[in-house]
């Protein structure tokens, strides 16, 4: 006799009212949106413990008491990457295929095709082995699973699998809500979709310099509403990155991709966000903070002319955009007073992505913000209501450090080693002159 026949309940067969079929739809909507896998996924510290004692029913042919739901948890743990290529648990992984090749258990079939999906390696031993039973069951299939097997059929290659659902991708609108309306309900998680993510950015790369396929893509790496997708997401920034090496991109374009992708994976220049940036190649990363340079000074100027009603301030704002756009400025952060964050975060979406550092001195210099920028082998501290440009070498070990969180215009002020200047006369010649 089968496990799948041994593990049979009698059924109840009293007759009961049925629900409004609307109302059952929805219902089993909301449990497959907050439960998205039918396998239990069992803790790491249980692990061991339920393939061992799965081996021992195994061993001595006796599964009283053995529910369904324990045997399909214990094939997570048997597939996780920790067991799965164990010798001395060959046999138990050779029962599983055995069962699958002659189940009719839906629950038990659909349980084992996640597990496949879940533990996917392209021709590893444990896929291939996977693949070749459930292949075998593949018209026994039903329920969740069986519109994603009719629409890929592929999906069962244990080589290729990967790159057949990625090529369905590649032609639809919207991957993560097609895929889960074919019942992959989680499209990030790991096994194959790891894979797929590969696959699918070598299928966008080409066209990754569309407005249409950045956005599709974008949502991709974050659907509406979803957490950003981590695994894979250095190879994915590096393909959003990689056509701006030559080419200008549009305004709006460029906007987008800064809102999203640190809003995403946060700011490549802060310390404590750029985890997943240390894998994007340097040449790229710097595609993406030659754009937060441009962001900055730009908010800078804005926010503080929305602050600074001073006639002086309008032409150092066209001094500090010229010297950006003639590309002499290598790096910008911005540290804001009091009432230019709230100003700041007034601002429709640049609040939301742009990071930004605070100017902390009070009484007379409560309303100073500064502009600290990289120019050559200079760094250079632009304030507004009347500050002074302070320049220092950028090897000066007092010189002030960019991208920090706190800094104290009053304290700058009083660094040796800078050189000063204030708004008057030919100022610009004289600071060009110094940087």
């Amino acid at each position: 006799m089968k496990l799948s026949d041994r593990l049979r309940r009698p059924v109840d067969f009293r007759p009961t009212a049925l629900p409004a079929l609307n109302q059952l739809s929805s219902a089993a909507q909301r449990i497959l949106s907050r439960w998205p896998d039918t396998v239990v996924e069992p803790p790491e510290q249980d692990r061991e413990r339920i393939v061992r004692e799965v081996a021992l029913r195994l061993r001595d042919n006796d599964w009283t008491g053995a529910s369904m739901s324990q045997v399909t948890s214990a094939a997570i743990a048997l597939y996780d990457l920790e067991r799965r290529d164990r010798d001395d648990l060959a046999h138990v992984r050779k029962f599983y295929c055995d069962e699958i090749a002659s189940s009719n258990r839906a629950t038990f079939l659909n349980a084992m095709f996640a597990v496949f999906i879940g533990s996917y390696v392209p021709n590893a031993r444990h896929t291939v082995e996977l693949a070749e039973s459930l292949n075998s069951a593949r018209e026994r299939i039903c329920g969740r699973w069986a519109p994603f097997i009719r629409s890929i059929p592929e999906c069962l290659d244990a080589q290729n699998a990967h790159e057949a659902i990625a090529a369905r991708m590649a032609a639809m609108e919207q991957p993560w809500d097609q895929l889960r309306e074919l019942g992959l309900r989680s499209p990030h998680a790991p096994g194959v979709m790891d894979y797929v993510h590969l696959s699918f950015i070598a299928h966008s790369s080409a066209k990754l310099h569309e407005r249409a396929s950045i956005d599709r893509f974008l949502n991709w790496l974050q659907p509406s509403g979803q957490h950003a997708r981590v695994t894979g997401a250095a190879e994915a920034i590096s393909a959003l990155l990689k056509p701006w090496q030559k080419l200008v991109p549009l305004h709006d374009d460029r906007h987008e991709l800064i809102r999203r992708l640190t809003t995403m994976y946060g700011d490549p220049r802060v310390r404590s966000e750029n985890a997943i940036w240390s894998g994007v190649p340097s040449e790229l990363t710097a595609v993406m903070e030659r754009w937060l340079t441009g962001e900055n000074i730009r908010f800078f100027l804005d926010v503080v002319s929305a602050v600074e009603r001073s006639h002086m301030w309008e032409p150092r704002k066209r001094f500090w955009l010229g010297l950006h756009e003639q590309n002499r400025i290598d790096a910008a952060w911005v540290a804001f007073s009091a009432e230019a964050i709230e100003r700041a975060n007034e601002r429709t979406g640049d609040g939301e992505f742009l990071r930004f550092g605070r100017q902390a001195a009070r009484g007379t210099r409560d309303k100073t913000s500064l502009l600290i920028l990289k120019v050559g082998n200079k760094i250079v501290i632009e304030g507004s209501h009347d500050y002074k440009v302070h320049v220092f070498r950028d090897d000066d070990p007092l010189a002030p450090k960019l991208y920090q969180e706190s800094y104290n215009c009053e304290a700058i002020r009083f660094l040796p080693g800078s050189w000063a200047q204030t708004h008057n006369g030919d100022w610009q010649g004289r600071v060009l002159e110094r940087i």
